[in-house]
């Protein structure tokens, strides 16, 4: 995807995703965080794009909590692979930000 005027970046569309599956579930960061064994800002981190997992695993957990339909987590995926291969991207090992 382009970074042009007006258009989203696959960062963008994973923030967006991420935002959307996260508000749909009606779940604070708090809560979700604590289901998922990850501080509440790591999640944060995650669901506003500052940072993404070395690893899928936390996303793919995060979008089943929320209830994410098949063709959101192949496209969670997809976004995910793409962000990573684009490098540049600061990435995060998930231990090393557990609180």
């Amino acid at each position: 995807m382009s970074e042009g005027f007006g258009e989203l970046t696959e960062r963008d569309e994973v923030t967006r995703l991420l935002g959307e599956l996260k508000s749909r579930s009606g779940l604070s960061y708090g809560a979700l965080a604590k289901r998922l064994h990850l501080s509440t800002s790591t999640l944060h981190r995650y669901c506003s794009g500052d940072v993404l997992p070395a690893e899928f695993a936390p996303l793919d957990q995060l979008a089943r909590l929320c209830r994410a339909t098949p063709e959101e987590l192949v496209e969670l995926y997809r976004l995910w692979v793409v962000v990573r291969a684009g490098g540049g991207v600061r990435v995060c090992v998930l231990g090393a930000l557990r609180g």
